[in-house]
């Protein structure tokens, strides 16, 4: 999200994450999907109801925006998780999804230290279409690609974009 505290630049700043655990076993496909939100507590970072407030005191067209509420934030989360289930179920992970995912991704083009692999920079270019892996492009002198790509599983790597490193679990 667009960080309020810092009105005047383009700084975002992390206010909510998505954790998917999934397998396949017996013909069948289980995924457990946690989702955490700053909805009402402005710190360390920001919430949604400080962007509510932001935007109120910025433009006429939102004035008076009411905060928002668990209930209704739970309400909205839910449904639209259900009709992109129902597509999923349809489509499977299609364009449109990539697409979904890719408008709001931060990580983007942003450069890493791998640390497993002896301190290589690298450049994060997106994720794989088969089992959603980092995408990591090797950067050589000058943070100039080397055409070497990086496929980084999660269950092996702890990804600290905060700090710019992705390191073996421990």
């Amino acid at each position: 999200a667009l960080d309020p505290t810092q009105p005047d630049t383009k700084s975002y700043t992390k206010i909510t994450g998505i954790l998917v655990n999934a397998h396949y076993s017996s013909a069948e496909y289980i995924a457990v999907v946690g989702i955490g939100i700053n909805a009402l507590n402005p710190s360390p970072t920001t919430s949604l109801n400080a962007i509510l407030a932001a935007l109120s005191q910025k433009s006429p067209l939102n004035k008076n925006l009411p905060p928002l509420t668990l209930e209704k934030l739970l309400a909205r989360i839910l449904t639209t998780f259900e009709s992109l289930y129902a597509r999923f179920l349809r489509t499977g992970f299609d364009q449109h999804f990539f697409d979904l995912y890719y408008a709001d991704w931060l990580h983007m083009d942003q450069i890493v230290t791998l640390e497993a692999e002896g301190g290589v920079r690298a450049c994060i270019k997106g994720i794989t279409s088969d089992y959603g892996l980092l995408v990591a492009e090797e950067l050589g002198w000058e943070d100039r690609p080397t055409g070497k790509m990086w496929e980084l599983q999660s269950d092996s790597n702890s990804f600290d974009f905060f700090r710019g490193l992705i390191k073996r679990k421990v």
